[in-house]
């Protein structure tokens, strides 16, 4: 059960690490919030769907469905994803997840938060304001948003969520970096500041199952050990080399097993890529 209810919320930290790609050579030493943002990877009314599959004993069971959107307002960007299981998986682990972040357009730093989610008997709502300026953070955490509890945090820089690092990281300069280059992320979740390590391997030619050859980014985040992953697992995430900077394939084992996400499908993307008639 523990190995359900961690599918999507991993998903989110796979997600999260494989943008981290957009870094490139500014983030030598520095975390990559810190590389001033001058032109967004995303626009309006681009969506990405996502299919997570779960290994149990050498049979891989498609879990679910997690779907990333953009919206466009006057002064911010709405950063939608949400999360499900099939009806087929529903009977043994329900999930119905919503995350939204809201974020500055000048800079994709995170204004405000929220997550309502529902993972078989579990159930959270979290919501965090930012002010990035002073370096200070609300958090309404509880099991609803009426039995919410508020707590405050002072912060040494400014952070990101974890569906703002997302699209902040894929908006980042798009410049040429050495193999194996450090980069480091803040980010702002469940009442703690992590800070997440990523190795970058380079360019490689990745085969997808049923579409092909496809030039990616191969990453390797490090990972820690007591949650889903036991000591000196690796997570593999593979990342189109184009503009959009899309996450295609990630694999990694957990503590019961392994998992699988595979794109399913993109709409509206910014930048001309072959991933709109591969995952049409």
């Amino acid at each position: 059960m523990e190995v359900s209810k961690s599918i999507i919320k991993y998903l989110y930290y796979l997600m999260m690490v494989s943008c981290i790609l957009m870094a490139g050579s500014y983030c030598n030493g520095l975390y990559a919030q810190d590389t001033p943002v001058s032109e967004v990877a995303f626009q309006d009314g681009e969506r990405v769907v996502y299919k997570v599959y779960y290994n149990w004993k050498f049979v891989w069971v498609p879990a679910g469905e997690v779907t990333f959107t953009s919206i466009e307002k006057d002064d911010h960007y709405e950063l939608t994803v949400d999360g499900i299981s099939y009806e087929s998986y529903d009977s043994f682990f329900k999930v119905r997840d919503h995350y939204v972040s809201r974020v500055s357009k000048d800079n994709l730093i995170p204004i405000n938060f929220r997550r309502d989610i529902l993972e078989g008997h579990y159930q959270r709502y979290d919501s965090l304001s930012f002010d990035q300026d002073n370096h200070q953070l609300t958090e309404y955490f509880g099991k609803t948003k009426e039995t919410a509890k508020t707590f405050e945090f002072a912060l040494e820089d400014r952070v990101l969520d974890m569906v703002s690092s997302i699209y902040y990281l894929r908006s980042l300069p798009d410049e040429v970096y050495d193999v194996n280059e450090d980069i480091d992320l803040r980010i702002f979740f469940d009442k703690e500041l992590f800070d997440v390590h990523i190795n970058n391997l380079g360019l490689e030619r990745k085969k997808i199952k049923s579409i092909g050859h496809i030039a990616c980014i191969h990453l390797q985040p490090e990972l820690i050990s007591g949650y889903v992953f036991e000591e000196g697992d690796v997570m593999d995430v593979w990342v189109s080399s184009d503009r959009n900077r899309i996450p295609i394939q990630i694999e990694s084992p957990i503590s019961f097993g392994s998992v699988k996400v595979l794109l399913k499908s993109v709409e509206n993307l910014k930048y001309t890529s072959t991933l709109t008639e591969l995952y049409k």
